[in-house]
């Protein structure tokens, strides 16, 4: 079967020191991975692509695509498509609901239990174009934003496949987005979102530490001047009585795990990272 990646003619992508400075996260070297396959990369150290216009203003484009970046396409570059630029967006409950930043994370964050995964043609308002396809998967109890993201990841492959074939037959269809629905934007995540509260409820923290672990900066609690990153997490116990020990309090270790105490139960900490040591008795805020 061939891959759509056979199709790329040139990939866009902003510099390391723009990644480290817009705390973009991601994995994998997309300029190698455009020098092993032959593509044409274009790199620049401006996130908002308003300082490159000579580069979009003196080539000519037929189709684009955009996945993981969020910014606004600056309307000069989605001018110069011929047949414009599409790009994914995930919403818990479809679009136009969850517009904005970060959707696969607040979709765990929140709790949801699917998301409604969208190909759509980009306009200047964010997230607002017509749709090329919409396909709903699950967000399991044991997902994380990792797992999501593989998800995320296997659609977008088919459905940019469709939309290219689609693209070399002239038989691109797209429709509305649905008006039963309230418009809705998610806003912007910073590492600072992660820290977690103590006074939630398990279940919150839980869907927290999922929906903020690697590639993305993680969740956390603070031990003396330390942070203490929890890269998984899962609700260990609501009936073992507690009451002896503070909130955020560790009950004891296993190995390398430990269970800390909630308002409203524990939770069990089977990855974290943290410059101090930690032990059995340690509060943490």
């Amino acid at each position: 079967m061939k891959s759509f990646i056979d199709e790329i003619d040139l990939i866009v992508t902003v510099s390391t020191k723009s990644k480290s400075k817009n705390h973009i996260a991601g994995e994998g070297d997309v300029e190698t991975f455009a020098k092993d396959n032959n593509i044409e990369c274009y790199v620049t150290d401006d996130y908002s692509l308003k300082s490159c216009t000579d580069f979009f203003n003196n080539n000519k484009f037929e189709i684009g695509i955009c996945y993981g970046w969020q910014r606004l396409i600056p309307q000069y570059i989605l001018d110069n498509f011929k047949v414009g630029v599409f790009g994914t967006h995930a919403s818990p409950l479809g679009l136009p609901y969850g517009k904005g930043r970060s959707p696969l994370n607040w979709s765990i964050i929140r709790g949801f239990n699917q998301v409604y995964f969208n190909l759509f043609k980009y306009v200047a308002k964010a997230d607002s174009g017509l749709l090329y396809s919409t396909i709903k998967f699950d967000i399991n109890k044991w997902d994380n934003i990792e797992s999501i993201k593989m998800k995320d990841l296997m659609i977008s492959k088919k459905v940019v496949s469709n939309l290219l074939d689609d693209y070399k037959q002239n038989t691109i269809e797209l429709f509305n987005q649905k008006d039963d629905i309230e418009e809705t934007f998610f806003p912007k995540r910073t590492p600072e979102d992660g820290k977690i509260n103590l006074e939630d409820d398990v279940i919150d923290i839980y869907n927290l530490i999922r929906g903020t672990s690697k590639p993305f900066p993680g969740s956390f609690l603070n031990y003396e001047n330390s942070k203490v990153i929890f890269w998984d997490a899962v609700p260990f116990d609501t009936k073992i009585d507690f009451s002896d020990y503070e909130l955020g309090e560790i009950v004891d270790f296993f190995g390398n795990k430990f269970i800390v105490k909630l308002r409203d139960g524990s939770l069990l900490v089977k990855d974290f990272e943290c410059e101090r040591k930690l032990k059995r008795g340690c509060i943490l805020s």
